[in-house]
């Protein structure tokens, strides 16, 4: 009995791969011109028909040294991927096949794409970039077309009544990037298609420049996504293009914060206002010596005075070390357009981490105003109530004489990274 209760709360987990060579042909490549991949699980019961679709992440090359290296591992070559993988050995959260854990979408055919272009599915560079002697093709949009025709073709999606679009990191920026592009490929692909939206998870990477005021992040994404060609042919939101490519600034539709306004498709933002990863490579990073001509991999994380606070600032950071911290998560809310569209939502939170929508404690244990994170994304998956009701905002870290300046109980003592993207 206890068994059947077992087997019953969780969906089978076993996702295969597909490397799409037949593909290749046509330019769907990882960096080092190896096959572009996916992982697939079929759902199940009633949910047959619904889909999650899912862009890893894994952070961006940055130069053509950085995009070298990246091109000799997992995150540039499909050379090395395994035939299969299990959701619960890969992501959890909101991608877990438990169904304790994730009660809604844990029986959804799984669509995992594999990241391998260096710039969150972007680009579309007609030849290859020469370094080292070794080509390097930037191919993010060709990969995302072909995915999509695949799973129409061999997978049935072209039966899809509804998918959820997802990704964390460097794939939730994917998200914010491409969704209007992927709902209107499904919008003429699927014609049973009754709901279409997205949740991205920590892809709400801030133009903001460091603590100690340096430009880092923005020129590092500014050269990749001139690297890549992701404006001319690629896949990024046309209507974000069309606004900031006649001033020369098109660069900034490669930011989740500059895309957003131009969204059509409802979407519900799972994001930490002190993410984890953008205080130790944004607002505390440095770029690499040379750069954008370095000789090895660009970017440095964590650096100066503030590398330990940012690390831990809960319990790591003095009081005007807190006030820099706090200043980061209120820029943070000021570059969300509150209040948010129609249909639109967002889970903001105090926790310091990255990526914890596919952590299964953190993702039903992390709470605003009472309900966890996993409530509020069912909450609004389920309904078309206006923004107001789907908005969740964190509070500021605690100044003062205390042991731990976290403002929130419910991250308990969260501080750290959750990547999950092998």
């Amino acid at each position: 009995m206890l068994a059947a209760l077992a087997l019953a709360a969780t969906a089978v987990s076993v996702m295969n791969l597909t490397l799409m060579t037949e593909e290749v042909a046509d330019g769907a490549m990882c960096i080092d011109g190896s096959p572009a991949a996916f992982y697939f699980r079929p759902g199940s019961g009633a949910d047959v028909n619904h889909w999650v679709i899912y862009f890893e992440g894994g952070g961006w090359c940055y130069d053509p040294a950085d995009c070298y290296y990246r091109s000799t591992t997992h995150d540039g070559s499909s050379s090395t991927y395994p035939p299969q993988q299990t959701l619960t050995g890969t992501v959890g959260g909101m991608m877990s096949a438990n169904c304790s854990v994730n009660p809604d979408l844990c029986k959804y055919n799984y669509v995992y794409l594999k990241y391998c272009d260096g710039n969150s599915f972007s680009g579309n560079s007609a030849e290859p970039l020469i370094y080292n002697n070794t080509k390097l093709w930037f191919r993010g949009k060709r990969i995302i077309d072909a995915a999509l025709n695949r799973l129409v073709r061999d997978f049935n999606a072209g039966a899809a009544e509804k998918i959820l679009l997802t990704g964390c990191s460097a794939g939730g920026l994917a998200t914010y990037l491409h969704v209007d592009y992927v709902s209107a490929f499904f919008s003429n692909a699927a014609k049973g298609l009754t709901l279409f939206k997205a949740a991205p998870m920590s892809g709400f990477f801030l133009d903001h420049e460091t603590v100690y005021k340096t430009e880092v992040y923005e020129p590092q994404m500014r050269n990749i996504h001139k690297l890549t060609n992701a404006t001319l042919g690629g896949s990024l939101n046309a209507a974000c293009v069309a606004n900031y490519l006649p001033t020369g600034e098109d660069w900034k539709c490669n930011f989740a914060q500059y895309t957003y306004p131009f969204i059509k498709t409802p979407m519900f933002i799972l994001n930490s206002g002190l993410d984890a990863w953008q205080t130790d490579c944004i607002y505390t990073g440095e770029l690499a010596d040379g750069f954008p001509n370095n000789t090895h991999t660009a970017g440095s994380c964590g650096k100066g005075s503030y590398a330990a606070c940012q690390g831990a600032p809960d319990v790591d950071c003095n009081n005007t070390q807190i006030l820099e911290m706090n200043e980061y998560t209120t820029d943070f809310m000021a570059a969300l357009p509150l209040p948010l569209p129609t249909e639109h939502g967002a889970f903001i939170h105090s926790c310091h981490t990255h990526c914890e929508a596919q952590h299964d404690d953190w993702f039903n244990n992390f709470k605003v105003n009472g309900v966890s994170m996993q409530q509020a994304l069912a909450l609004w998956w389920h309904s078309s109530d206006p923004s107001a009701a789907h908005t969740y905002k964190p509070c500021l870290r605690l100044l003062g004489d205390v042991e731990d300046r976290q403002c929130n109980p419910s991250c308990g003592t969260a501080d750290a990274f959750v990547y999950n993207w092998n």
